[in-house]
């Protein structure tokens, strides 16, 4: 079982000197190990001509396999000792904007509980998180539009308030909420479109003939938060976002109306042979769920200045 980790390790991290590092060994003795199994299998599972390092085909079949049977050797010893404590290592990845503050105590939370577990959580692009599901690279995946990605399963996990963030004084600071027509004469600064969230946005406002002037994008939510404070320039961004600029200041935001959700979900890999989670990551799983939906209400600005629920700043 310990082999099997160590290649699951590697695969993960694309990195034979960063698995060395989780398990204490030398790098020379991961290389080796690693090269003991190909030899024995007759195949090679990495492929050492490219940085990072990626799986052959041959190595993606294994790894799929290699989780599959930690898997089921974790329900077993669970079952055949009788323990209720948990353990093992969970490896988590996450889109910026899923809130780096909720994640990490939600992380602290579930520690206090299950001392013996260890939770990894990786922040990375919406792609790249996706990727890493698939493949097994990770355990679960933290996105946003959770239902658009192919290959894999997904649980909601909540629905965040959208709305119109600009500089303090700027004209659309005096409406109680926003009707999109009435951005129309207002330079917006948006997501990089390849992003479910900028897709998104840009249904909605075409959904209520808005042709917005887009004057920048950029691909995450600190940057274009920066650019809308120091100039008359409009954005749309998940509210709980924003509710750091707007307590200290810096910014204002004017909910939406009619009302635009962001869903934020966990992605999986997709069951197979009646399995599900193994009990550590359906503990986690169930744990975040209670922990970090559903979003917050937000009616006006007085709620938005009394906020303390701060998140992350990139998607």
């Amino acid at each position: 079982m310990q082999l099997l980790k160590l290649f699951r390790s590697v695969a993960l991290h694309q990195s034979i000197s960063k698995a060395a590092v989780r398990y204490g060994v030398t790098q020379s003795a991961v290389s080796q190990r690693i090269r003991q199994l190909e030899q024995k299998l007759g195949v090679q599972l990495l492929d050492r001509s490219v940085r990072p390092l990626k799986l052959t085909a041959a190595g993606q079949v294994f790894l799929e396999g290699c989780n599959q049977l930690l898997e089921d050797y974790e329900r077993l010893e669970q079952r055949v000792s009788g323990c209720h404590q948990l353990e093992g290592t969970l490896c988590v990845e996450a889109i910026y904007s899923a809130g780096i503050d909720l994640l990490s105590q939600v992380k602290s939370n579930f520690k206090l509980l299950h001392p013996n577990v260890e939770i990894i959580i990786e922040y990375k692009h919406p792609q790249h998180v996706a990727n890493a599901v698939r493949e097994g690279r990770c355990h679960l995946g933290i996105v946003s539009y959770p239902d658009r990605w192919a290959h894999v399963s997904f649980i909601p996990l909540r629905e965040e308030r959208m709305g119109v963030v600009c500089r303090p004084g700027h004209p659309l600071t005096e409406k109680t909420y926003v009707r999109p027509t009435q951005l129309n004469n207002h330079d917006m600064v948006a997501f990089e479109s390849s992003l479910p969230v900028a897709q998104h946005i840009r249904k909605y406002l075409r959904k209520h003939d808005v042709n917005p002037s887009i004057d920048n994008v950029f691909d995450n939510i600190d940057t274009i938060k920066n650019a809308v404070a120091v100039t008359d320039h409009i954005s749309i961004l998940p509210i709980r976002m924003a509710r750091r600029e707007v307590t200290t200041g810096q910014l204002s935001v004017i909910p939406l109306e009619p009302e635009l959700l962001r869903p934020i979900g966990i992605i999986h890999r997709r069951h197979h042979h009646g399995h599900g989670f193994a009990p550590l990551t359906q503990a986690f799983v169930d744990f975040l769920i209670k922990d970090s939906g559903p979003d917050g209400g937000i009616a006006s600005q007085a709620e938005l200045e009394t906020s303390s629920d701060l998140a992350g700043v990139k998607v």
